[in-house]
Formats: structure tokens, sequence, C-alpha cells
């Protein structure tokens, strides 16, 4: 095991298991110290953390499902907003790299939650995935911007064909 393989062992190691197949209480304490040691680690914990992620959703990943969405909600706040930038840059770059399908469409999902303005231009380079469920993912992104990702969806669209354009289109109506 590398060093970030038995780091985030040791993280995750510390939530409940399963219980009867169930996700188990865990106390808002421990998240925020586990969240903690996450940030506190870096570039490398965050990754150690995608890296764990299986690409089938089958549960037994959900203690990384569970730390990554933990982290997406504690950087949304006021008194974490320095680590919000660059937990959706980390994230971003994951979703946009070789990681397969289903890995990077949750990273995108909880990019949801993050992206800004500076995400617009690798969100819409993203339009044109080869998985349409990875494009989807991408326009929900820019739909969860709002206002500033309407002029280059419109630029987007004039290229656009088949499900991709759909989806684009599909963005475009949802922002007001």
């Amino acid at each position: 095991m590398t060093p970030t393989e038995t780091t985030t062992t040791a993280l995750l190691s510390r939530l409940p298991e399963l219980q009867e197949g169930k996700m188990p209480p865990v106390e808002p304490k421990l998240t925020d110290e586990l969240v903690q040691a996450v940030l506190g680690g870096g570039q490398e914990a965050i990754v150690g953390l995608i890296d764990a992620l299986r690409e089938v959703d089958n549960g037994s990943d959900w203690k990384v499902r569970f730390m990554l969405q933990a982290l997406v909600i504690a950087v949304g706040t006021a008194a974490q907003a320095p680590h919000k930038r660059k937990l959706a840059e980390i994230m971003l770059d994951e979703a946009a790299g070789i990681r397969p399908a289903p890995i990077r469409t949750f990273l995108l999902a909880r990019l949801r939650l993050l992206a800004g303005c500076d995400e617009l231009p690798r969100l819409i380079a993203l339009l044109t995935a080869e998985d349409p469920q990875l494009s989807d993912a991408a326009a929900t992104v820019l739909v969860s911007i709002g206002t500033p990702s309407k002029e280059p969806l419109a630029e987007a669209l004039k290229a656009a064909q088949g499900l991709r354009k759909d989806a684009i289109q599909n963005a475009l109506a949802q922002i007001r």
C-alpha cells in the first residue's frame, strides 16, 4: 500500500460499518474530524479518496462516497471557502481525466454544489464527451452555475448534434 492508500484506509476505518446493508448514523463530530483530516492532507488525500471509488455503486465504497459528499458540503460554508475552489479544481481534473464514466459522472454530480465561473471552459469541453452520461452530467453542472453558463452553452449548441444537442437545449431551457 502507498502512504496515501494507508492514510485513506485509516480515515475510512473510523466510520462505522454498514448495519444490515444500511448506512449507519455517523456522528457529526466524527464527520467534521474526518473532513478536516482530508482537507489537511490536501490534493493527495482528496485524490486518494477518489482513487478508492468503485466503478459500480453497489455499496462497497459507501464510506468513500460519504466522505466525498461530506467534503463538498463542508467546503460550501463560508468558513471553508478557501478549500471550495481547490476541491472543485481537483474534482474537475479527475472528472475530465481517464477514470471510468460512472466515477466521472459521480464527481460531476458533486460539482453541482461547487462549480462556478472558473470551471465554465472545462465543463463546456465535457459536453463533447464520448459518453452521453458525462455530457449530461456536465450540462447539469452548467445549469447549477446559472446565467454565466448561457453564452458558452449557446456557443456549444451551434456545433452540437444528437443527444448532446438535446442536453444543451435542455440546459439552456432551465437557465432563466
